[in-house]
């Protein structure tokens, strides 16, 4: 045997001399790190362990606070669901992770789960409007932010929650306003509202909570995502307050009017004021989801107001004065509701 090949056998393997080194590292950097390995008398099972904590240490070194791609595909599916629409017309927006436990954050010393990233639950915005919650692995969602424009519901929801409302209320439709609309999963078929002993068919049942707006009154309405199974809610709609509210401001009638024209092409003559309500917006654009332009994440005041000729609503957003605003959705109104 030649010298060369003496001083080769002598030298150490580069695995091992990698992991000696890691572990002299990771040992001055995360003392903790070797407590788990240092209960084992066998060198090679420390070794392993070093190993097994340093790729770990270093997964969230790179990146601690990335979303699980599991979580992402979780929550946007769910959305999906229950609006209606397809994923791919959803995007997150931002994500992060919730604080750990009291008693991750009270002890000196707090327990190893509380320096994993990984056993942290997720607070996650889909398209800067709706806040959900999930764990880990994105098995557990909540939808804490139900509320949903007024563009999302679909056509065919919207005509009959607004014939039903008429037919209770005994107004006509141009009298009326859809004010709230949430996103719900019901139980069942009963859709929450006593069935008095009707087979409710028990089972998930996507749908929506729709507030209408009939004069000093409002009526709420469960509904199903497709607008065929529709029972009125007596209970909620006695504890609503009554609609009260402020004059619209001289000049914004004539601006929104002005604009449709311009985007329709209808006769602001054709056009009249079917219902408004002050609001705030979450930004500068209004909260319309399809502006293009920079928004400022600051609350803007401003008004809801709707235009109808008799056969279409049209839904528009402002500002208190008018200078910025947009076209929220339009809704078919049926011409002959059932009294």
């Amino acid at each position: 045997m030649n010298h060369d090949e003496q001083r080769r056998k002598k030298q150490p393997n580069p695995l091992v001399l990698a992991v000696m080194l890691t572990g002299v590292l990771l040992l001055e950097v995360h003392p903790k790190a070797a407590s788990s390995a240092s209960a084992v008398s066998d060198p090679m099972a420390i070794a392993g362990q070093l190993v097994r904590n340093t790729r770990n240490l270093l997964r969230q070194t790179i990146d601690p606070y990335r979303l699980p791609e599991a979580v992402s595909e979780a929550v946007e599916q769910d959305l999906s669901y229950k609006l209606g629409i397809p994923a791919s017309e959803l995007s997150i927006t931002d994500y992060s992770l919730e604080s750990q436990p009291r008693q991750c954050q009270d002890n000196a010393e707090p327990p190893e789960d509380c320096t994993d990233t990984s056993l942290q639950p997720w607070r996650i915005v889909v398209a800067d409007r709706w806040v959900y919650r999930s764990d880990p692995q994105g098995q557990s969602l909540q939808l804490e932010t139900p509320d949903v424009p007024v563009s999302y519901l679909p056509a065919e929801v919207a005509n009959a929650v607004l014939e039903a409302s008429a037919r209770r209320s005994g107004l006509d439709i141009a009298e009326l306003s859809i004010t709230q609309i949430q996103v719900r999963d019901w139980p069942n078929l009963c859709l929450e509202v006593d069935a008095s002993g009707k087979n409710c068919h028990t089972g998930t049942v996507p749908g929506w909570q729709i507030a209408i707006a009939a004069g000093q009154k409002r009526l709420v309405y469960h509904v199903d995502r497709a607008g065929k199974v529709l029972l009125f809610n007596s209970a909620l709609s006695s504890t609503l307050d009554p609609l009260e509210q402020p004059p619209l401001p001289s000049g914004l009638a004539t601006l929104v009017k002005a604009d449709l024209t311009e985007k329709v092409g209808i006769s602001s003559e054709q056009l009249d004021i079917a219902e408004y309500s002050p609001q705030s917006w979450s930004d500068s654009c209004l909260g319309l989801l399809h502006s293009q332009a920079v928004c400022d994440r600051n609350t803007v005041n401003g008004w809801r107001i709707v235009l109808s000729n008799g056969g279409t609503r049209w839904v528009y957003r402002t500002d208190a004065t008018g200078k910025t605003l947009g076209l929220e959705t339009s809704i078919s109104e049926p011409l002959n509701p059932k009294n």
